[in-house]
């Protein structure tokens, strides 16, 4: 199972926090959940590998669980210096890699940080080797030097009434780039489909077996500066088990 990390519980030594699940039906549906989609990924995945984060603290809520698959190679380009990396580094960072060649005062206007923040932080990404300076700005270097997930999935589960989680599912497209709903019912009826379908939200249902009734939208990564998140989480957890 080294080919699957698990990270179902607060690790302030790399800066992840998760809500304790509340026992009941809903967390047991999601733990067959996981069981299901790690085999599933265990038997069709060679080149990647998986990070299963369990009701991780973000800034939109806690979503039931994320699942991401990264490529090996993220620790090619690792360095002490990413240890070093907040919130305010990753939000430069995830802007840059759309924006492009930026100057420091463009950069300034464009996020509303501080000058001596922005300062800090272009100083922070370069000594870990994650932007560069050229022909008058500041860039993103090659993007697989910087980001290893392949794909990045959220997934709400939801008992009954799975009208209410399309929403709170489709606010995961912020920083996923596939975001399900998951429900115990067998069988959801044609609006429901419908209505999945108009928001680009996937549904999982588990009747006899889990069955994907719906396919979620696909959005590009990184789409925003959690999803950079996402990836500096499963570099440290791993250089911090001693992991190659």
């Amino acid at each position: 199972m080294s080919q699957v990390m698990i990270l179902d519980s607060s690790r302030p030594d790399i800066g992840l926090y998760t809500r304790n699940a509340t026992v009941g039906d809903e967390f047991t549906l999601v733990k067959q959940f996981i069981d299901y989609y790690c085999n599933h990924f265990l038997h069709n995945n060679i080149k990647t590998k998986l990070a299963v984060f369990i009701e991780p603290r973000v800034e939109s809520g806690f979503p039931d669980v994320v699942l991401a698959s990264y490529l090996p190679s993220i620790l090619h380009n690792w360095s002490d210096e990413r240890e070093k990396l907040d919130t305010y580094d990753l939000k430069l960072l995830s802007h840059l890699c759309y924006a492009g060649n930026l100057s420091g005062s463009k950069i300034i206007t464009k996020l509303g940080f501080p000058e001596k923040q922005t300062i800090i932080s272009l100083e922070k990404l370069m000594d870990a080797k994650l932007i560069s300076y050229r022909s008058g700005g500041w860039r993103v270097r090659e993007l697989r030097d910087v980001f290893s997930i392949t794909k990045l999935i959220a997934v709400e589960a939801k008992l009954n009434d799975i009208s209410k989680v399309i929403e709170q599912s489709f606010h995961n497209t912020w920083f996923a780039s596939h975001s399900y709903a998951l429900t115990n019912s067998s069988s959801p009826n044609n609006e429901t489909v419908r209505a999945f379908s108009k928001y680009g939200v996937g549904l999982y249902c588990n009747g006899p077996r889990f069955k994907k009734f719906v396919e979620a939208k696909q959005y590009a990564l990184p789409s925003s500066y959690l999803s950079y998140q996402f990836n500096e989480w499963i570099g440290k957890a791993i250089v911090h088990k001693g992991e190659n």
